[in-house]
């Protein structure tokens, strides 16, 4: 099982979680590419359109960043909040088809 971020990670880009993270699977994605509007207040700040995302087949379910996240974005998949399942597939999906060099460009490292 991954863990997922969450609605409450948009607008905010908090790295304290990544920072933790002893594989780092964390990717910094612009929200147009998630599909998800950019937050109110987000002009002119092009960090807050942007989300950290999950790589799902990389996560190894440590649940270091957890505790981390000052906004609680992050969740084990099982424990995703109802009204933010539909993250555990836009986290996912961003992933299918893209090459290492692709996927480099994303990632974010401590």
């Amino acid at each position: 099982m991954a863990h997922t971020v969450t609605s409450p990670c948009v607008g905010t880009r908090d790295t304290a979680c990544m920072k933790v993270c002893p594989v780092n699977c964390f990717y910094d994605v612009p929200l147009s590419e998630l599909g998800i509007a950019d937050p109110a207040g987000a002009a002119g700040n092009e960090e807050l359109k942007k989300m950290l995302i999950i790589h799902p087949d990389e996560c190894i379910d440590c649940g270091l960043c957890v505790p981390e996240c000052p906004v609680s974005a992050v969740f084990p998949n099982d424990e995703v909040p109802d009204a933010d399942k539909n993250y555990i597939e836009i986290n996912a999906n961003w992933f299918q088809g893209k090459d290492a060099e692709t996927l480099d460009k994303y990632r974010i490292t401590p």
